[in-house]
């Protein structure tokens, strides 16, 4: 190898590592810890905007139903500002993953939505991460 190539290779390499170095910093300050409302029946406005809400919708000719997930209850949605987003949404099937979706600050908000096959299924499980507060789940029987 020549100088030239070297060169080009130390340069990618220090582009990498500076690359994985900036990700693992902003996973490092995001908040991953789980999380709970302290009365499930009686949750706070800040329990209510973290907690997913999980709705069955219609099934289509193929036999998927769809199922919508949004960040937040009780007519207080989740805020997508710079500092404060939800960062993933994911939806488990009883102990299958069905899908997870990453979301960006700002141009994202914390809603999405999955076609599931729910023949069998009894329980649906949706976890979404809030970049300050923390994970929160909730299921739902089907």
């Amino acid at each position: 190898m020549n100088r030239r190539e070297a060169l080009k290779v130390a340069g990618a390499l220090a582009l990498v590592s500076a690359v994985s170095a900036e990700a693992k910093m902003l996973e490092k300050d995001m908040n991953r810890m789980e999380m709970k409302p302290k009365d499930p029946k009686n949750m706070s406005k800040g329990e209510l905007k973290h907690t997913p809400q999980i709705t069955i919708k219609e099934k289509d000719a193929k036999g998927y139903t769809r199922v919508e997930i949004t960040t937040g209850q009780g007519g207080i949605i989740h805020p997508s500002t710079q500092d404060h987003w939800i960062d993933f949404i994911s939806l488990h099937a009883d102990d299958t993953l069905v899908g997870k979706n990453t979301l960006e600050p700002e141009i994202s908000r914390g809603a999405t939505s999955f076609y599931v096959k729910l023949d069998n299924v009894k329980t649906l499980k949706a976890t979404s991460g809030c970049n300050l507060h923390g994970i929160w789940s909730s299921t739902l029987t089907v």
